[in-house]
């Protein structure tokens, strides 16, 4: 927060921080919520809107990733259905046509497949590359 010199009341941005942050507690009662604030110089402050900044750009990026792995779920859920849900293994399991992103350099064992946002991924194959790893003795 900018520093602010006078009545704690009178401070117009601490008093709309306090009524967000108790408009999303589950007990919004004041004396409920202990607060810590400290005073800082314009350097510091300018350093931490600096900071936020980095703060909401990340947390658009993780939407976007969100969205994109909820997309290949869909997707992958596509497949399943086309190969009428198998229950087993799958007939293209890992395949290349099912590879996401790039190949070239890649080796086999890194590669992403659209085939591990699938339920047979996460089901049979999972279950059966773990019991050959000895994960279940």
């Amino acid at each position: 927060m900018r520093d602010y010199d006078g009545n704690a009341d009178n401070d117009m941005e601490l008093q709309e921080i306090i009524k967000m942050h108790l408009g999303k507690a589950q007990d919004q009662r004041p004396e409920a919520h202990m607060s810590q604030i400290f005073r800082c110089d314009q350097a510091t402050y300018d350093a931490l809107d600096g900071e936020t900044g980095i703060k909401k750009e990340l947390m658009k990026n993780e939407i976007e990733v969100r969205e994109i792995r909820d997309d290949l779920r869909v997707e992958a859920l596509k497949c399943f259905h086309r190969h009428n849900a198998p229950k087993g293994s799958c007939i293209d399991w890992e395949d290349d046509s099912k590879t996401i992103g790039r190949k070239a350099g890649v080796p086999k064992a890194n590669r992403q497949y659209l085939c591990h946002y699938c339920p047979v991924g996460s089901g049979y194959v999972a279950h059966k590359e773990r019991t050959a790893m000895g994960m279940y003795d």
